[in-house]
């Protein structure tokens, strides 16, 4: 299948998805946010917050207008500046000092909250009850303020009904002298003593006011609270920033996912090996559960795998060199080539692994553990020496025959092209063997895996869980071009720690050999950073 036919859409991923993927960042900026609020609440000024309410009567003088539109002015009067220059000269009489400025009470700055708020419709408050509060770093002020705005809006009040009252009742007097009629003057005088009844139960009605008690708890104090609400903070941006993590690098996460790239079928689920104790070092799993712990459930899915690749050597009815790769050697593919060698072996169906990853030597490492500097792959591709002269026997089990990974490959004298060499090399391996695995190098660390899969019979993908989908893309085109046949894929299971413990103990248990190996070869360069490099002849 070519990587321009796959589905793209399947690979997008799920904020679920993309935390649990990334479930160790998520944990640790969560775990930051809510330690960064708790810090938060601990470190700043608490703040005390006084909550009061009053109950506005409509006035006897106002029954003709509604009582929403009443309402409405006895708030725009609480907020008015008159009561705020009010509040402050009472609340700075309470406290005996000047702490409060009419600022405080109105305007931007304003410590009053007023509920309904000020930015309400008028007309819209639909209740004579009015929540007020007053915040302030001091309980005792926070206290005075919000009940000096009361006061001050009950003497503001009662002020204004006394003058509005008294206005009426000029009115009314001045209508009395410019009566022309005793009718009319005998009106006019039951009017005014209406006017002054009223007067006089409006300045009697006050406001029904339940004054605020100092308060106790800081509203900023609650550490607990400000640490749960850091940590939802942090969940809700951890989980942002893993889903866009996710969408950039989006990773293989199940064993269906690679058929939608490859169009090849499933071959062989291996689940994480057996740990085993390392001497001096921390636990790890078994590389070789075939050879070591041959009743695993590891071990058996080895065996299944080599049982479908000797089916389809029979099923070709000739010799079959199958060249095993992958995107890069997280995948330790090193480890399935040697397993699968092992428990083709013991079908006693004579096999060679060509360890042909110069780079890393691991296949070399595995199947002939200890043994010493040798020919190998990179002598016989260079021209010289033969297959015969330098396949060793393993000492797991003496049915597998092992070309090692040898020195580093030197420029051939000969001038022999490097795919002719490969060619080469595979016709000679074809002639003395049944079965041959090929552990060829990262497709996307080194150019010359493709002349490895294009002259094998057969290639299989060698992958594990997180790898990236972009790079296995970039993999199944290399293999379009090549004209590989893709007969299936290895799906390789393996928990988290023992990726980090191959990562860190592979390197310097396996590649050291390697190294060894490489730096003693005559041919063998240095690049430019310091790390070993092996000379690659030109190609043809």
């Amino acid at each position: 299948m070519t990587a321009t036919r796959i589905d793209q859409g399947r690979f997008e991923p799920t904020v679920f998805g993309a935390v649990r993927r990334y479930r160790v960042m998520v944990l640790i900026i969560s775990f930051l946010v809510a330690a960064a609020a708790l810090a938060y609440s601990l470190v700043q000024a608490e703040v005390y917050r006084a909550s009061a309410t009053v109950t506005v009567p409509q006035s006897a003088s106002a029954q003709s207008e509604a009582a929403d539109q009443y309402f409405d002015s006895q708030v725009l009067l609480l907020q008015s500046q008159r009561v705020a220059d009010r509040a402050a000269r009472i609340a700075n009489t309470t406290l005996n000092g000047t702490m409060l400025s009419p600022a405080n009470f109105s305007g931007q700055a304003s410590a009053l909250e007023i509920t309904p708020p000020e930015h309400a419709t008028p007309g819209s408050f639909g209740s004579s009850i009015v929540a007020i509060s007053f915040t302030w770093p001091d309980a005792m002020v926070a206290q005075a303020g919000v009940n000096a705005a009361l006061q001050a809006f009950d003497e503001v009040r009662s002020a204004e009904i006394a003058t509005q009252g008294a206005a009426s009742v000029a009115a009314v007097e001045r209508a009395i002298r410019d009566a022309r009629t005793k009718g009319q003057q005998a009106d006019l005088l039951k009017q005014r003593a209406q006017t002054l009844l009223n007067l006089q139960v409006d300045l009697a009605t006050h406001p029904t006011i339940g004054w605020a008690p100092e308060p106790q708890v800081p509203i900023n104090g609650n550490s607990k609270r400000s640490a749960a609400i850091g940590l939802m903070a942090g969940l809700g941006l951890a989980a942002g920033l893993a889903y866009a993590r996710a969408r950039r690098h989006r990773c293989v996460e199940g064993p269906d996912d690679p058929g939608a790239i490859y169009d090849a079928p499933l071959i062989g689920d291996i689940p994480p090996a057996r740990n085993r104790i390392i001497p001096g070092r921390a636990e790890a799993a078994d590389p070789l559960p075939v050879a070591r712990d041959p009743d695993s459930p590891a071990a058996e899915a080895f065996r299944f795998t080599a049982g479908s690749v000797e089916r389809i050597r029979v099923g070709r009815d000739r010799h079959l060199v199958v060249a095993f790769v992958s995107a890069g050697s997280e995948s330790d593919r090193s480890t399935v080539v040697a397993n699968i060698a092992l428990a083709v072996a013991e079908s006693g169906t004579p096999v060679l692994a060509v360890d042909a990853d110069t780079g890393e030597g691991g296949l070399t490492g595995l199947l002939l553990p200890g043994s010493r500097p040798a020919d190998g792959f990179g002598q016989v591709v260079s021209g010289r020496c033969a297959v015969s002269d330098c396949v060793e026997s393993s000492p797991l089990n003496s049915a597998v025959a092992v070309l090692p990974v040898g020195y580093a490959r030197a420029r051939q004298p000969s001038g022999v092209p490097y795919p002719e060499a490969v060619a080469k090399l595979i016709a000679e391996a074809k002639e003395s063997f049944e079965l041959v695995l090929i552990d060829s190098p990262g497709l996307l660390h080194a150019a010359t895996a493709v002349d490895l899969v294009h002259d094998s019979d057969a290639a299989v993908l060698v992958l594990g869980p997180g790898e990236a989908v972009d790079d296995h893309v970039t993999v199944a085109d290399r293999l379009d071009q090549a004209d590989s046949d893709v007969v299936g894929y290895i799906y390789r299971r393996e928990r988290r720690w023992q990726r980090l413990v191959r990562r860190l103990w592979k390197p310097a248990a396996l590649r050291a050999g390697a190294r060894a190996e490489r730096t003693s070869d005559p041919h063998f360069t240095f690049g430019p950073t310091g790390d070993t490099h092996s000379a690659r002849p030109p190609r043809g």
